[in-house]
């Protein structure tokens, strides 16, 4: 147990009735029985000592992710899942002629992401300690490079999606997109909650890692063609970010880490073929 000093907040949390459970980030929420909402209080703790408890990180991450799902899964949740299908069934179909749509789009998304996982990330890490802001600081710093990214891109489009004659051995990576736009429920330290709703009402679009999932496996698909900076810092959020991630306990991003491998290996690899060619 961690006994430090605590400051409460309501949140609203989705629950049901019977068979009392309570997750991780300290509501009290019900498995068997009908769905209704409840007004819970849970209790936020500030870490105000400099040694690093991975379990705390942790349990602030799970409960950062939760205060984000109150806030916003409805109704901008829903809209991201909703325009992000449309916008990438209009890519398969029509390829490039939507660019200047796709890269609009998800420039909104991720100044939302940086907005969110940036800046107000510095101000609810900063509350819990300066050593977990410190472990978590290099989220906002990529975020922002990668939101600035795609503004660039918005004025010197380079993106490649024409998504026509591409090897067949590259889909692959079309599990780990389905997986970022699913995002199945994950209770930490307890585990997945596998739901259908989740298709509609996941963290995608308001996390960057299910989104950076998504994102980054579709431009592997074309690379080496297409905007190589904004591929780099993708696969360098997918690594960076990932990997630390996963080791708090939080393993719906473990796919994150698969893609930022892969894209490290496409960065090392492909170079070296176009280095080969060139000689």
């Amino acid at each position: 147990m961690i006994h430090n000093h605590e400051v409460t907040s309501s949140i609203l949390v989705l629950a049901t009735k019977n068979t009392c459970k309570t997750p991780a980030y300290g509501g009290c929420f019900f498995w068997r029985g009908g769905w209704r909402f409840h007004l819970y209080p849970p209790k936020f703790p500030i870490f105000t000592g400099m040694n690093f408890d991975i379990h705390v990180f942790g349990e602030g991450f799970h409960r950062f992710v939760q205060q984000e799902m109150d806030w916003f899964t409805v109704p901008l949740g829903l809209l991201f899942h909703v325009l992000a299908f449309l916008v990438l069934i209009l890519v398969f179909i029509y390829g490039n002629k939507v660019r200047k749509l796709f890269t609009v789009y998800f420039t909104i998304n991720w100044l939302f992401l940086f907005g969110y996982w940036g800046v107000y990330a510095i101000v609810y890490w900063a509350r819990i300690g300066p050593v977990y802001l410190a472990t978590f600081v290099m989220t906002p710093i990529l975020l922002g490079f990668i939101a600035a990214e795609w503004i660039r891109e918005c004025v010197r489009p380079r993106i490649d999606i024409d998504l026509r004659n591409i090897p067949a051995w590259r889909y692959w990576v079309l599990v780990i997109v389905v997986w970022g736009l699913w995002y199945p429920t994950y209770l930490y330290g307890e585990g997945f909650v596998f739901q259908a709703r989740d298709l509609l009402f996941s963290n995608f679009g308001l996390m960057p890692c299910p989104t950076t999932m998504a994102v980054l496996g579709l431009f592997t698909l074309k690379y080496p063609a297409g905007n190589r900076r904004l591929f780099v810092l993708l696969t360098m959020f997918s690594l960076i970010v990932g990997i630390p991630t996963v080791a708090t306990g939080w393993i719906p991003d473990i796919p994150l880490i698969m893609i930022g491998v892969y894209g490290g290996i496409m960065l090392v690899f492909l170079r070296r073929q176009k280095r080969k060619s060139q000689i």
